[in-house]
């Protein structure tokens, strides 16, 4: 299908269908038009929609029917809602989107503003990468993807927040183009079968870096996303505690993290992955918890050292009294079953001040620093250091240090 960014409109009136079709189309998008269910199927995949707007009431059916519809598809394009239901009805249809692993975007509540609208198409917008396997295969070859490591934070330590880990995130340091974003190579690696590979070298890089900064004096923890393919792996337990060993590494600093999706794909061998990490002293981490494909019973069964909770769970707690009593009661949840919890996608102080009142042990977000290069990284902790792991006051504010920078080697040394 020709037309890199393809909206499907999905709406009963023919007068507002027009207008959100003129919109997406000056704005770049092949658009499409969707009556009914029967008009919607017939469509979807012979125009292979990158976008669905999609209205909640249409004739003879409702839009949780199509969620599920495109759930049973496999469908990989951005939901976006647009209703004139009311807010709670509109917010449970978007939870329930997520529920069925559909990537929900955005919500619109009827009448439509023209520039609402065209913010989350903007946002949804797809830049062609233009990135050919071979050449991320090169890059991944030649060192070019890098971990950038994002601070995770104790809650618990008034608004001190001392520096207690990191999460390793992938970067690509691009010779010509810079800083290219995860969201145009992940992708392409997962298509491709080079998540694998991608995978491996930031474990190696992650592990040269623990040996780097064990020699300035510092010792956090640092988790790494596995791969789906990995967690299918039975020989990476031997493997990861081998290059652990290699580096003299105390296998304690070093946590895995995977995905409820990837766990719940094969559970047995998952299962039996994660038992011998454990046995070897390395935690293991459940991401995404809440975004809703593993049930509690699989859960309290897996050999987990913590939960970290889906930023969906955490974006709404400003303002929604449902998300804090469910975050509340799962803190709770958590507790009684010996897990520590990690919040995701902290932006706002006042998020912060929930979470440590219910008590929410950790924390990671752009309200204490976005991912950054390991130097940096290194200068982050030390400037919040008390003199043992770095223990650190409150931000200024949202953002921390940024998510660009110069092209740096990638392990770091001492500063």
């Amino acid at each position: 299908m020709s037309g890199h960014n393809r909206l499907l409109i999905v709406d009963d009136e023919p007068e507002i269908r027009t207008v959100f079709r003129d919109v997406a189309e000056q704005l770049g998008y092949v658009a499409a038009e969707a009556g009914d269910h029967g008009e919607f199927a017939d469509l979807y995949d012979r125009f292979e929609p990158t976008v669905i707007l999609l209205d909640l009431t249409l004739p003879g059916t409702d839009g949780i029917a199509l969620l599920r519809d495109l759930a049973t598809r496999s469908c990989t394009a951005t939901i976006l809602l647009a209703s004139g239901q009311s807010g709670r009805v509109l917010a449970t249809a978007e939870r329930l989107g997520r529920l069925f692993g559909l990537t929900m975007q955005a919500v619109l509540r009827k009448p439509v503003a023209v520039p609402s609208l065209e913010a989350v198409l903007k946002d949804a917008w797809i830049e062609p990468s233009g990135i050919a396997p071979a050449a991320l295969r090169k890059a991944i070859d030649d060192g070019q993807i890098v971990p950038h490591f994002q601070p995770k934070v104790d809650l618990q330590q008034g608004d001190r927040f001392p520096v207690v880990g990191s999460e390793a995130l992938a970067r690509w340091l691009h010779p010509t183009r810079g800083l290219v974003s995860p969201g145009e190579f992940v992708p392409l690696a997962e298509e491709t079968g080079l998540i694998g590979p991608l995978t491996e070298a930031m474990l190696a890089q992650v592990i040269a870096q623990l040996d780097a900064w064990r020699g300035c004096g510092v010792r956090l923890p640092v988790s790494v996303n596995i791969s789906p393919k990995q967690l299918t792996d039975l020989t990476l337990p031997d493997r990861i505690v081998r290059q652990l060993a290699d580096a003299d590494l105390d296998p304690r600093l070093l946590m895995v993290e995977i995905t409820e999706q990837a766990a719940m794909a094969d559970i047995g061998r998952a299962t039996e992955i994660l038992t011998r990490l454990r046995l070897k002293n390395i935690a293991v981490a459940l991401d995404d918890f809440g975004a809703g494909y593993s049930s509690l019973a699989e859960i309290y069964r897996m050999p987990l050292s913590e939960l970290k909770f889906d930023r969906s769970l955490i974006v709404d707690l400003d303002e929604d009294n449902d998300a804090r009593t469910v975050v509340r009661a799962l803190v709770a949840l958590a507790r009684e079953l010996g897990l520590p919890v990690c919040a995701e996608g902290i932006e706002t102080g006042r998020s912060v001040e929930f979470l440590a009142s219910v008590g929410c042990p950790r924390g990671q977000g752009f309200f204490f620093a976005k991912p950054m290069p390991a130097n940096e990284f290194l200068a982050f902790v030390k400037g919040r250091d008390d003199g043992s792991t770095g223990a650190g006051k409150r931000p200024a504010g949202r953002g921390g240090a940024p998510d660009a920078s110069p092209i740096t080697t990638a392990v770091a040394p001492c500063a």
